[in-house]
């Protein structure tokens, strides 16, 4: 959830700051008789500055943005109704007001901004809704397109944004295409070719035209002094149109009867990496409605149709992140079950109790799962980092109550001896749990990032610590029955 809602807007290239601002000032008093409805708090705006989807900020005048701060949300969960009002020594249960979340304000805000049809009546080129996210995915899907034919690409990205809007689930979309000032190319017609001008001609005759030109030297009080002259009116297409072209015979002609005047949209900024130039299409979506790979398989037709024209298709955001954290994950993954068996082979000398430990593993993931249930958290990437690191943590405890268990001589031992581990093992458990508790149930600004790890070690460690008293004692007795009867039988009675 996000207190601040961004409503991220970008005209013209050619609208002034002032145009900008009046544009501001209309969909903030729009949106006023909303506040009640959509828990909005505070409405205010910035002329010349935006943030778009992908986290990208940019400084023009023809750009904007409305930013939406919004009322305090109402506990949403078990933990947060019960717990953190009465542990927390900073929380303020007053004005928590808001009953949905962002995301469901985000979507009414949609609705209403398209019924306005604000992008029609203001000719706007992008107009977005933007949430502040943590953590180094800034959008969930970020496909890179990599062309030398510019008007392929931005068909091609015109196609993926007309499907992605067809998408539930899909928040918004936008892109990095940035269009420049509108340039004039010039084409020499065949009655200029005729007259024996040239692209040097023309380009000389406008230079004296755009260009100051020194025109005399003198001195002041100061020291030396250039003269220069330029055009009032060279902002004028009139005046440009009308520009006399000098002819070899001492005659003139107008610009306009031997070239044709083609406008065309040109790039504001191009974005390289490695030197190859790359365009890309960002979304962002509701992780309760549709994932990132849904959306991008729904999409697979259209991205194959467009490698078949020949345009490169680079997948980053989310799914490059993902491909990067399950190679990794699957090095250390493996790299440290091999680690904690070498160990347990050299502690108990047994692949038998080395497995049993090893068993608690995956069942503690079941305590992962709760946790994130419980405190509705979506289970990501950091969260796998925390069950990595939660194999060890949990195994720890299974060898304080796995070495105790092997001094049983007898069924009747194995209850004794588990209850004698009962409270180091809780104690172990309940320090680390204590030391989570911050950052699973309180966590703020940046540090929400990491609570998936901290809930996964912490809720995991918690099932770990009741497998490790109760399903490791009865897995050791069960595994060792044999040889723990004859052990009793073999106990004569005394007289």
């Amino acid at each position: 959830d996000s207190k601040t809602i961004h409503i991220a807007l970008k005209a013209d290239a050619n609208t002034s700051v002032e145009t900008m601002n009046n544009i501001l000032k209309q969909i903030q008093s729009d949106l006023y008789p909303l506040k009640e409805e959509l828990y909005i708090k505070h409405i205010g705006s910035v002329a010349g500055f935006r943030r778009d989807s992908a986290s990208n900020s940019e400084t023009y005048p023809y750009v904007g943005d409305v930013t939406l701060e919004l009322e305090k949300l109402k506990a949403q969960n078990i933990v947060d109704k019960y717990i953190t009002p009465y542990l927390s020594f900073y929380y303020d249960n007053e004005q928590r007001i808001r009953e949905i979340k962002s995301n469901e304000v985000s979507k009414k805000l949609a609705l209403y901004l398209e019924k306005q049809n604000y992008q029609e009546r203001f000719g706007l080129r992008d107009f977005s809704i933007v949430q502040q996210k943590v953590g180094p995915i800034k959008a969930d899907i970020k496909i890179g397109l990599i062309s030398e034919d510019n008007q392929a690409i931005i068909q091609a990205i015109h196609r993926l944004e007309r499907k992605l809007e067809t998408i539930s689930g899909v928040i918004t979309i936008t892109d990095n295409v940035q269009f420049g000032i509108d340039e004039i190319k010039l084409h020499i017609n065949p009655y200029g070719e005729s007259l024996g001008i040239d692209e040097a001609t023309i380009g000389q005759s406008i230079a004296n035209l755009y260009l100051s030109r020194k025109i005399s030297t003198t001195f002041n009080k100061e020291g030396l002094l250039e003269v220069k002259v330029k055009s009032l009116r060279k902002d004028s297409l009139e005046t440009l149109e009308a520009l006399r072209i000098p002819l070899g015979d001492g005659s003139s002609v107008a610009l306009r009867e031997i070239a044709r005047f083609e406008s065309i949209k040109a790039f504001e900024k191009v974005t390289k990496d490695n030197g190859v130039k790359n365009f890309y299409l960002f979304a962002n979506i509701d992780p309760k409605v549709i994932t990132a790979d849904e959306v991008l398989t729904i999409l697979e037709p259209i991205l194959q149709e467009i490698k078949e024209k020949g345009i490169k298709i680079v997948q980053k955001g989310e799914q490059e992140k993902k491909a990067e954290l399950k190679n990794d994950m699957l090095s250390a993954s493996a790299l440290a079950l091999v680690l904690i068996m070498l160990s347990m082979l050299y502690l108990f000398n047994s692949f038998r109790e080395s497995f049993m430990l090893l068993s608690v593993i995956p069942f503690s993931l079941l305590g992962v799962m709760v946790g994130h249930i419980l405190l509705d958290v979506n289970i990501g990437m950091p969260s796998l980092v925390g069950i990595l690191g939660l194999a060890g943590v949990v195994v720890n405890d299974g060898i304080i109550m796995l070495i105790t268990l092997k001094d049983a001589k007898n069924t009747e031992d194995i209850y004794t001896l588990s209850a004698k581990r009962f409270r180091p093992i809780i104690l172990t458990s309940v320090t680390t749990l204590v030391g989570l508790a911050t950052l699973i149930f309180f966590p703020t600004g940046q540090a929400v990032i990491f609570q998936p790890l901290a809930i996964a070690l912490g809720f995991g460690l918690a099932w770990g610590t009741v497998l490790n008293l109760i399903y490791l004692p009865v897995l050791y007795a069960f595994l060792n029955e044999k040889r723990l009867k004859g052990s009793s039988s073999k106990v004569t009675p005394m007289n």
